[in-house]
């Protein structure tokens, strides 16, 4: 059976990076900081554990640390079972043991991830209550719902529901939650 050395195949962090964004372009990219990797469009933001989402090293997370890629590079380095991270990129194995070498990107003044998910993280001491969700849910609603380019959520009374309302229809979807 083939070991693979690499992201998670389904790791599709660069669904989560910016197209096309000509102002802010730094969006494009994937960064890896203190053993995370981060992704952000400016609508969404992701952060994953790199010894969670991957089969490298220590020492090849390590070697992440402060480093960029960018988001169609990442998409074509899940598609090989075996990577290496290098000083100067992903190197990445074919069968025939060519390489095929994703270099580092050099991108200037990233957003502090960090700081932008401490922001919504900070609880309030007054009736916070966090809700478990099957993030599946948000899919399919996409799939089954008409005219779903934008929509908007609302929680119902009560915490017991969210209301999916598409903007330019009378279609809705109702997700029903579960406190924890």
């Amino acid at each position: 059976m083939k070991t693979r050395h690499n992201f998670n195949r389904c790791l599709r962090m660069d669904l989560a990076c910016s197209r096309n964004d000509y102002f802010r372009p730094v969006f494009s990219y994937i960064h890896f900081k203190d053993g995370c990797a981060y992704a952000c469009d400016t609508h969404i933001l992701v952060k994953n554990n790199l010894s969670e989402c991957s089969t490298f090293t220590d020492e090849e997370i390590e070697k992440l640390d402060g480093k960029f890629i960018g988001s169609k590079a990442y998409k074509s380095i899940l598609s090989y079972d075996m990577v290496q991270v290098t000083d100067m990129g992903f190197e990445c194995i074919l069968y025939d043991n060519q390489k095929v070498i994703y270099p580092f990107s050099e991108v200037y003044k990233y957003p502090e991830m960090e700081n932008v998910i401490s922001e919504h993280l900070k609880e309030s001491t007054e009736g916070i209550t966090k809700l478990r969700i099957d993030p599946s849910f948000f899919s399919k609603i996409e799939k089954a719902l008409f005219n779903f380019e934008y929509a908007y959520m609302q929680l119902s009374e009560g915490n017991k529901s969210l209301l999916v309302k598409s903007k330019d229809s009378d279609s809705i979807g109702i997700i029903m939650l579960k406190s924890i």
